[in-house]
């Protein structure tokens, strides 16, 4: 027997290349085994159906019987021919168990010289613990939370030997299918069935049949053939292995365990009398089949993985390469670790810097630097702002007065444009919210709906008759001249809707420009907690600021352009007022002249004819005169006065609140909203608000933490495969 094994092991022996391919997969599978399917054989089966027991005659590693030492984790067995013998037991962490979890268990190590039932007890033991895993002695925690029953950490059991064959085989909890009360729960049996699943992607024969349909890759291991006593079921056991009735291609084996009355046998007793066992009836027919007995099973197992790797390993470089690139792409994608002040405050500049950039191509018109512009013309924010002036100008020029001014009789009655509105692509969004649509509610209660409100001017009287009230209610004793505080009073009555124009105006814009800064700051930072404690730690109350401070400046200035003495020392004001004087000259002396044809003598003498004109005799115009009472030629001029001058301050009123509570409050001042998240912002913040806005939450924290391992671990099994390690 003795030396029939010998025989066996020596000639089974791996050749050299197969040996170093296996020591590669043991190194992956210590590596990466839990993330890339690695070629490997794996022994699952339900609760007490023998597995340990096949594995014992597989390994040569006896496992303790107590209960409470059953499989409760995945365990990976390797055997490997070396001139010393030991046993070295280790434990892999879980690639997805806390990183102080993983630092604990890596510091279990164990060697053993023998493998007695007392130090396999004892060892198991001392794994269960290290694991967290629950005892008949310890079962909660300091906490009050109980402690687990599985664990998803491997215990690594490398068994070295003069005369151990390489070989290597992983034992997974066996499945079940009800809870045990005070031993295992619900989310017990889904551990271990996700546990057997990432192993073998199969349950038993069902789950087998589902990931491998046509039953290829699957060899079955019957268990326990003294306890059919039953010829029937003999002969059922008997033709699997036979292939008679056999729906795997790699077909049944068939080994008899150790049971409950060989507990003190030693692997060789046990394996003596399995051999005796298949030579008795009706089992000896299956004794030349190559199928019978741990012996022959132990030899297919290992050539099925030679074989497995050969065929599978030059997938492995490929994929391990591909996942590399994945774990590398998702980390430069989180940047980089923001774990102290410094680089919390790079992160948050470059942002910062993404934003100007954005924000400077926008009002500079710059929609190629960005596609984002290309889809989202509500963005394009210079041109927003634009459209939003001139639509502020046209309605100060056409709805801005009280009262309809009355003709100057002069060719410059109509001041107003008519403005080309291009045709906007429906596909594109060009909706900016406005004010009205409650879409940013955290402006609403910065303005005074009131502000906006349009005095009522119906039933009001015309312009002219308005002017005789005023001039009747306010004359004195001046002889024919205006004073200054009755201009200002009519000035101020006929610019009373410049507030509510204006106002809303700016309000608009803020709102253009408050959507942009939503809608830049989301694109320039993915990173919603970071962009959260941004936004409502430090931005919206300077954005609110800035704001109210344009709001204020609007108002300073209607304040200043109405409620002041009326002046201008602008040129325009008096060629528009002596334009409008000389229009009610010249329409006099067109009702008193002749229209005749006048003409000019040539060198010649003779009268050559050119364009019609009025003629007036020397009496006519020494007696010309307006032929008007004193009162009414006032009010005349009142009401030129009031024009020239309301045109030319509705210009320069228009002009000045466009460049400076639009174009320096909101748009480019030093202190404008898109100004506000800059480099010099994040400078400013102190070690608390970096920490507050820009650290790293725990999950983004773990998740790196994986990522980086990972990234190692797979540049190792890199080097693994190219035979650089």
């Amino acid at each position: 027997m003795g030396s029939t094994m010998e025989r066996t092991t020596l000639e089974d022996q791996p050749t050299h290349g197969n040996l170093a391919i296996l020591t590669k997969v043991d190194k992956l599978r210590e590596l990466i085994g839990t993330k890339v399917a690695l070629p490997q054989l794996v022994v699952v089966g339900d609760q007490s159906s023998g597995k340990s027991s096949v594995l014992e005659g597989l390994t040569g590693f006896g496992f303790p019987r107590d209960a409470e030492l059953c499989t409760r984790y995945a365990t990976q067995i390797t055997c490997r021919r070396e001139n010393v013998e030991s046993i070295n037991v280790s434990i892999i962490p879980h690639a997805d168990s806390p990183a102080f979890e993983q630092e604990r268990v890596k510091r279990f190590h164990r060697t053993l010289k023998e493998m007695s039932p007392e130090s396999l007890a004892q060892l198991f033991k001392e794994a269960n613990e290290a694991m967290g895993i629950r005892s008949s002695t310890n079962t909660t925690l300091s906490d009050g939370s109980t402690l687990p029953a599985f664990s998803e950490h491997i215990l690594k059991i490398e068994k070295l030997g003069p005369n151990e064959e390489h070989f290597t085989v992983i034992d997974v909890p066996g499945i079940f299918r009800k809870e045990t009360e005070g031993v295992t729960t619900e989310d017990d049996i889904e551990l271990v069935m996700n546990m057997v699943k990432n192993y073998t992607t199969q349950e038993i024969l069902k789950l087998a049949k589902r990931a491998d349909p046509s039953m290829v890759r699957t060899m079955a291991v019957l268990t326990k053939p003294d306890l059919a006593i039953e010829s029937t079921m003999q002969n059922i056991a008997i033709s699997h292995v036979l292939g008679t009735r056999s729906d795997l291609l790699l077909g049944y084996y068939i080994v008899k365990n150790r049971g409950p009355d060989d507990a003190d046998k030693t692997l060789e007793q046990g394996q003596a009398d399995e051999k005796r066992f298949f030579s008795q009836s009706p089992w000896v027919v299956l004794r030349n089949t190559g199928k019978a007995g741990i012996t022959a099973l132990k030899a297919r197992v290992r050539d099925l993985l030679i074989d497995l790797i050969k065929k599978e390993f030059p997938k492995l470089k490929t994929e391990v390469a591909r996942e590399l690139l994945g774990f590398r792409t998702q980390l430069d994608d989180m940047g980089q670790s923001r774990s102290n002040q410094h680089t919390q405050r790079a992160y948050l500049n470059r942002i910062s810097e993404a934003f100007q950039t954005l924000a400077r191509d926008a009002l500079d018109a710059y929609y190629t630097g960005n596609k984002i512009f290309e889809e989202r013309h509500d963005l394009r924010l210079i041109t927003r702002v634009v459209e939003a002036n001139e639509k502020y100008s046209d309605d100060m020029a056409i709805n801005g007065h009280t009262r309809s001014f009355a003709s100057n009789f002069t060719s410059e009655e109509d001041d107003t444009e008519t403005r080309f509105i291009p045709q906007i692509n429906k596909n594109r969004s060009t909706k900016v919210p406005e004010p009205e649509d409650g879409t940013y509610p955290e402006l609403e209660e910065m303005f005074d709906p009131l502000d906006t409100v349009m005095p009522d001017i119906s039933g009001q009287d015309d312009i002219m008759d308005y002017i005789s009230g005023v001039y009747r209610d306010s004359r004195g004793l001046e002889l024919g001249m205006v004073g200054g505080p009755l201009v200002s009073t009519m000035f101020k009555e006929q610019s009373k809707k410049w507030k509510p124009i204006t106002l809303d105006y700016v309000s608009r814009v803020i709102w253009a420009v408050h959507h942009f800064i939503v809608q830049a700051l989301e694109t320039t930072c993915p990173d919603e907690r970071v962009r959260e404690e941004l936004w409502s730690g430090y931005l919206l109350e300077e954005l609110q600021k800035s704001y109210r401070e344009a709001m204020d400046k609007a108002k300073y200035l209607l304040s200043i352009e109405r409620e002041g003495i009326p002046l201008t020392l602008n040129h325009y004001f008096n060629d528009t007022l002596q334009k409008a004087q000389s229009g009610r000259l010249v329409s006099n002396i067109e009702k008193l002249g002749t229209e005749e044809n006048l003409g000019m003598p040539d060198d010649n003498g003779v009268i050559v004819k050119s364009e019609p004109g009025i003629h007036l005799t020397w009496a006519q115009l020494k007696n010309f005169s307006f032929n008007m009472a004193n009162s009414q030629y006032v009010q005349e001029y009142m009401h030129d006065l009031l024009k020239s001058y309301y045109k030319l301050s509705r210009k320069r009123f228009v002009d000045v609140v466009c460049q400076q509570a639009v174009n320096h409050h909101l748009l480019r001042g030093e202190g404008s909203p898109l100004q506000i998240f800059s480099t010099r912002m994040v400078l400013n913040l102190n070690e608390d608000q970096l920490d507050m806005i820009a650290a790293e939450d725990a999950p983004i924290k773990v998740r790196r933490e994986k990522l980086g391992h990972a990234i190692e671990q797979f540049e190792h099994a890199l080097k693994v495969l190219r035979g650089t390690d």
